[in-house]
């Protein structure tokens, strides 16, 4: 596959359509398509030197089908490429449509899955109707673990017992071993969507230009600790790749914020420390987020004094929890109606007040978060969210909290995603800061890039 013209036509006409660069989504390699492994559909050509024998074996082809398909050693048509140096799938979608590298990092137990299973949940539901976008899994097996937790908490025939989200934990079916001579790597593997314009959207006529494929990752909390980023296991190293950082900060595990929200809330998270339900053991999040910005600046070559160019999103969850603390500040969806038509914008404006209202609540409580943020991003927002919209409760058959399914009615979570696409992918998702038209160029008012 060196030589592009050793391709039949077929291919060459298909490789016309592929980007100059790919990035691994597991181990964050570059390299051109053709570069690319392809790997054997054969039952009998198992094997892989980096993999293990119970993987297929990776190839680089000689030949090629009409189709443009490699053909394997036994003459099987080959369907499915790998990266060139850690062996593992990378989906076609990534040789044709840009990807954007989204990393999600918080303490153990500050409610990332759950928020990554809201966030996804209202996005298949947000995207189409208000914004006229696709949202779509790359392949049902990548994304199975989101699934499975979108089913056990907003698909459950059962809606009055209790549920609870399993711990993400820092090895197991997330992540991948790969041989790399010397030493096996662990690699994590990401959740993937696929995002496209519906055929009413406003820059519909530009699918092939402003498609994205989203990578998201999502660690566990000790992955983050100091000294947990090395060679044998560099599962993070995502960070320095992302377009965004969303940063989950707890409040329920501070107990400055459980101090405030003393007498204004009843949620059980919330409870003194001498209460049977009190979390018992919790974290300083501002080594987390500390641990996250050294390990960004010293992969993506920054100095200890330069402002990273991305945006820093940070993510105060459970907002149900403490929302008593700002009770002017609502919780209605921030979107605008776009003029002559049915969809909506984000309302830009009320995303910024929320946010400033928010930073400054953490600056008078935990100001060493805020500080820490604002030495580290040129593009700081807090952004509350409630993965559940309402507090958990106590399963009376095993004593632990859990969330209803009925009771699952989560806000702003999609709000951070739309925010990042909105940067980041070309015109998908368009913000404003008052009601405009389809056709008053407003339809995206700010671009990073």
């Amino acid at each position: 596959m060196s030589d592009s013209s050793r391709m039949p036509t077929a291919a060459r006409t298909q490789a016309l359509t592929l980007l100059n660069k790919v990035t691994c989504p597991h181990c964050w390699h570059a390299y051109a398509p053709e570069e690319s492994l392809w790997i054997a559909e054969h039952p009998d050509l198992l094997g892989d030197a980096k993999l293990g024998f119970q993987h297929a074996k990776r190839f680089l082809p000689s030949r090629f089908s009409p189709q443009g398909d490699a053909i394997d050693e036994m003459g099987q048509y080959a369907t499915r490429m790998a990266c060139p140096k850690c062996h593992l799938h990378v989906p076609r979608s990534m040789y044709q449509v840009p990807s954007l590298f989204f990393s999600i990092f918080g303490a153990p137990a500050c409610g990332k899955s759950y928020f990554l299973t809201s966030m996804s949940w209202k996005l298949r539901q947000t995207l189409p109707k208000r914004f006229a976008v696709s949202l779509s899994d790359v392949d049902a097996e990548t994304n199975s673990r989101i699934h499975e937790y979108e089913e056990l908490q907003f698909m459950n025939p059962d809606l009055d017992t209790p549920v609870a989200l399993a711990k993400t934990e820092e090895q197991g079916d997330m992540y991948d071993t790969v041989d790399m001579g010397d030493h096996s790597v662990s690699l994590p593997r990401p959740f993937m969507f696929n995002l496209q314009p519906l055929s009413n959207h406003p820059r519909y006529r530009l699918n092939r230009e402003i498609s994205k494929l989203v990578c998201l990752y999502d660690n566990a909390g000790e992955s983050f600790f100091p000294g947990a980023d090395k060679t044998v296991n560099p599962v993070t190293r995502h960070l320095a790749c992302s377009k965004c950082l969303f940063f989950c900060f707890d409040p329920t595990q501070d107990t400055r914020f459980r101090r405030a929200c003393e007498g204004k809330t009843e949620d059980p998270q919330m409870v003194s420390r001498t209460s049977r339900l009190a979390r018992e053991t919790t974290v300083r999040q501002d080594t987390i987020l500390l641990e996250a910005i050294q390990r960004v600046r010293r992969h993506a070559g920054l100095r200890d004094d330069e402002l990273h160019q991305r945006p820093l999103i940070v993510i105060v969850t459970k907002w149900d929890a403490w929302k008593n603390l700002l009770p002017d500040v609502s919780t209605e969806e921030p979107y605008l109606p776009v003029k002559g038509s049915k969809f909506c914008s984000l309302d830009s404006r009320r995303i910024k007040e929320t946010s400033e209202r928010v930073g400054e609540l953490m600056a008078e409580i935990c100001p060493e978060i805020v500080a820490a943020a604002e030495g580290f991003s040129t593009s700081l927002t807090f952004i509350p969210v409630s993965a559940s919209g309402s507090s958990p409760t106590v399963d009376p058959a095993t004593g632990a909290l859990g969330i209803r399914p009925r009771d699952m009615q989560p806000y702003w979570v999609e709000i951070p995603m739309l925010m990042a696409l909105h940067n980041w992918a070309g015109g998908l998702v368009g913000a404003t800061g008052e009601a405009s038209s389809l056709d008053d160029g407003r339809w995206m008012t700010e671009q990073l890039e």
